[in-house]
């Protein structure tokens, strides 16, 4: 397994890999100015000839860098060198959702799903939010520690979910769409808007 981000959601994310017994991980980070070597045995990588190596002998990755669009580009380099997306998610959740496909999502501890959660690619879901039935998520959302989502409602592709915030339900959140942090969203936000 590749967990592709060496930042403060990557080593969350490594955390979790560990916490299922699993042990056959590597960071992966292609910032110049990230160390490389152990973090514990486990290596960091930074350049795409190990990364290479890596996924040749396993082609498992995730991808946790906060940024949307950064993810997007790391995702998309992955896939393009042999990677097979996988979903880290913490093992203790509310509801057990067995029909997420395999698609680089992070689940982190302490998340409550409902039923009839619809997710995209390469999302992020942080420790201790609540998301209602009946949901839809696109693909590369960030959805930050604490937050509820209460359903049925939408969130578009690109979207951040800042901490702490609350989505009322039977509202559309557009792409690249912003809430900012403890915010309570009782309208719908078109494509780029933020809420403040």
């Amino acid at each position: 397994m590749i967990i592709a981000g060496a930042g403060s959601a990557g080593i969350e994310t490594f955390g979790i890999y560990l916490s299922t017994g699993k042990t056959d991980v590597v960071l992966y980070d292609d910032n110049p100015n990230i160390n490389t070597g152990l973090f514990g045995n486990h290596k960091i990588i930074s350049n795409e000839e190990d990364l290479r190596a890596e996924l040749s002998r396993n082609p498992e990755f995730c991808v946790t860098v906060g940024n949307p669009r950064m993810r997007e580009k790391l995702f998309n380099k992955l896939l393009a060198l042999g990677g097979v997306p996988t979903n880290i998610m913490n093992e203790n959740l509310f509801y057990k959702i067995s029909d997420i496909p395999q698609n680089g999502t992070v689940i982190q501890p302490g998340v409550n799903i409902s039923y009839g959660l619809e997710i995209g690619k390469s999302c992020l879901i942080h420790a201790n939010s609540t998301i209602g039935h009946k949901v839809k998520i696109g693909n590369f959302v960030n959805i930050g520690p604490l937050c509820s989502i209460i359903g049925p409602c939408e969130i578009g592709d690109f979207s951040y979910i800042g901490a702490g915030s609350t989505i009322l339900p039977h509202h559309k959140i557009g792409h690249h769409a912003l809430v900012s942090a403890g915010r309570v969203l009782n309208r719908d936000l078109a494509d780029f808007e933020t809420f403040e």
